[in-house]
């Protein structure tokens, strides 16, 4: 019998109860969200993967990682919630965290490694870049936060609007938006930084215009295999940070035969550029990636020149309020559960990475997981 722990947190995606299926009977009611009609994801998962696979006995835990709960499993999954959730709770909180998944006999996955490399979303954009995977136009803001040289580099690149995004957050939390004739720019700039002065650095990018007029193409691998994808076009608002969790009309649809065989192409190229982890002497692929694609390189709005924009992996959209989508969860956690249990993972990722924030800044805007 394998123990394994979900993790979750405050995530937004739910499972259709209808069909109804024979692991919803043992859901709890506070698990069912009444507006969407479905049972939260991550208690879904594990009721599910539990009701398949006799072999395993999988607990769901909420908005907390604890040492007791931690020592119960053979495997913890963070699958709602990550060590993000506790950076922005407190340096104390951050750290208590930290120290649990540094320890090897907690078998937390992601391992530490793993994490760090895609929460500092700049570095992993460059480390791709020089993989040969087309990227936004992109440079980096770290300890020199002057409001002046970065307006002077954004000039010499020629962009006319440009974006700021933090490391170590998520969804569009923290990201500011930037007009080049804008007579107040730096006034503006100089405002972001300070307010956002507890992040470790900023991703600088050309506001890519295509977002509002072509399908981002959200792709979802499990276990290094392609099983879905959504297609969505931002509303115009998707740089405002008032905007990341009310009602913005978006809008879903589906992309070409073209586009989605070229998306395909490049996330298998994001997977085997991905920084490898060996088990057993055998390479393995991450249990779960979401790799999001843009249009259009060069703001050309070709439809086709689409780029890398992000990586997700706990507590990101997975959107299966779609039926169809969340057959491929339960077995694809069940598939890793069973491969990690039986070695332990070796990771080529050892790049260290800032760990502690500024103890005097303010706490960074929460939002839901």
């Amino acid at each position: 019998m394998i123990n394994i722990g979900i993790y979750g947190g405050e995530n937004a995606d739910v499972t259709p109860s209808q069909p109804k299926e024979a692991w919803m009977n043992k859901m709890l009611k506070k698990h069912y969200n009444k507006s969407k009609q479905g049972y939260l994801f991550e208690p879904s998962l594990a009721k599910a993967m539990e009701h398949k696979y006799k072999d395993v006995k999988v607990t769901y835990y909420a908005n907390d990682i604890k040492e007791s709960q931690l020592e119960k499993n053979d495997i913890n999954f963070l699958v709602g919630i990550n060590l993000l959730n506790f950076w922005e709770k407190s340096d104390a909180e951050y750290n208590r965290v930290m120290k649990l998944m540094e320890n090897p006999k907690y078998n937390v996955y992601p391992n530490l490694k793993e994490q760090f490399f895609l929460y500092n979303k700049g570095d992993y954009l460059e480390y791709f870049k020089k993989k040969g995977i087309p990227i936004a136009p992109t440079f980096i803001v770290r300890e020199n936060r002057n409001p002046k040289k970065i307006i002077s580099r954004v000039k010499q690149e020629g962009w006319k609007s440009f974006v700021l995004k933090p490391y170590f957050a998520y969804a569009n939390i923290g990201i500011g938006k930037f007009d080049v004739d804008d007579k107040n720019m730096e006034k503006e700039v100089s405002k972001y930084l300070t307010k956002h002065k507890e992040f470790p650095a900023f991703v600088c990018q050309e506001v890519m215009n295509g977002f509002a007029k072509f399908w981002e193409v959200k792709s979802f691998w499990l276990n290094g295999k392609f099983k879905y994808y959504v297609a969505m076009k931002a509303c115009e608002e998707v740089f405002s940070e008032s905007k990341i969790f009310e009602s913005c009309p978006t809008k879903y649809g589906t992309v070409t035969p073209e586009i989605l065989k070229l998306v395909k192409q490049m996330g298998k190229k994001v997977l085997d550029a991905y920084p490898e982890s060996y088990l057993n002497g055998k390479r393995t692929y991450p249990l779960f990636l979401r790799i999001d694609f843009g249009c259009c390189l060069g703001n050309t709005l070709d439809g086709k020149s689409y780029f890398l924009n992000e990586i997700e992996y706990a507590g990101c959209g997975v959107f299966t309020e779609d039926n169809t989508i969340f057959k491929h969860w339960p077995t694809a956690y069940y598939k890793k559960a069973k491969e990690l249990v039986k070695g332990k993972i070796k990771t080529s990722v050892t790049k260290k990475t800032r760990r502690v924030r500024n103890k005097k800044s303010k706490k960074t805007r929460r939002g839901k997981k």
